[in-house]
Protein backbone atom coordinates (compact mmCIF):
# COMPACT_ATOMS: atom_id res chain seq x y z
CA UNK A 1 0.00 0.00 0.00
CA UNK A 2 0.95 3.64 -0.25
CA UNK A 3 -0.12 6.91 1.31
CA UNK A 4 -3.09 8.74 -0.15
CA UNK A 5 -3.15 12.42 -1.09
CA UNK A 6 -6.50 14.16 -0.76
CA UNK A 7 -6.53 16.60 -3.67
CA UNK A 8 -9.43 18.50 -2.09
CA UNK A 9 -7.02 19.49 0.71
CA UNK A 10 -3.83 19.73 -1.35
CA UNK A 11 -3.73 22.91 -3.41
CA UNK A 12 -0.57 22.01 -5.28
CA UNK A 13 2.96 23.25 -4.81
CA UNK A 14 2.32 26.87 -5.75
CA UNK A 15 -0.22 27.25 -2.93
CA UNK A 16 1.53 24.97 -0.42
CA UNK A 17 2.71 26.84 2.70
CA UNK A 18 5.78 24.57 2.73
CA UNK A 19 6.41 24.61 -1.05
CA UNK A 20 5.97 20.87 -1.57
CA UNK A 21 7.76 19.67 1.52
CA UNK A 22 6.35 16.17 0.97
CA UNK A 23 8.60 15.69 -2.06
CA UNK A 24 11.66 17.09 -0.34
CA UNK A 25 11.43 14.94 2.78
CA UNK A 26 10.67 11.62 1.07
CA UNK A 27 14.03 9.86 1.16
CA UNK A 28 12.74 7.10 -1.14
CA UNK A 29 11.54 9.51 -3.84
CA UNK A 30 8.07 8.00 -3.57
CA UNK A 31 6.37 11.34 -4.25
CA UNK A 32 6.90 13.17 -7.50
CA UNK A 33 5.78 16.43 -9.07
CA UNK A 34 2.97 15.82 -11.54
CA UNK A 35 2.13 19.16 -13.16
CA UNK A 36 2.46 21.07 -9.89
CA UNK A 37 0.75 18.48 -7.72
CA UNK A 38 2.22 15.63 -5.69
CA UNK A 39 1.77 12.09 -6.98
CA UNK A 40 2.62 8.99 -4.96
CA UNK A 41 4.61 6.22 -6.61
CA UNK A 42 2.78 3.32 -5.02
CA UNK A 43 5.53 0.75 -5.49
CA UNK A 44 8.11 2.99 -3.79
CA UNK A 45 6.06 4.16 -0.78
CA UNK A 46 6.48 2.13 2.43
CA UNK A 47 3.97 4.30 4.37
CA UNK A 48 6.65 5.54 6.75
CA UNK A 49 4.46 8.53 7.64
CA UNK A 50 7.05 11.29 7.32
CA UNK A 51 5.02 13.11 4.67
CA UNK A 52 1.83 12.65 6.70
CA UNK A 53 3.14 14.38 9.82
CA UNK A 54 4.76 17.20 7.82
CA UNK A 55 1.96 18.10 5.40
CA UNK A 56 0.75 21.58 6.41
CA UNK A 57 -2.68 20.95 4.88
CA UNK A 58 -3.23 17.50 6.43
CA UNK A 59 -3.81 16.25 2.92
CA UNK A 60 -1.82 13.01 3.21
CA UNK A 61 -2.99 9.92 5.07
CA UNK A 62 -2.55 6.16 5.26
CA UNK A 63 -5.21 4.05 3.59
CA UNK A 64 -7.84 2.70 5.96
Amino acid sequence: MAVIIDMDKCNGFDACPENGLCIEICSLDAIENNDGRPAVLKDACPECGLCIINCPNNAISKPS
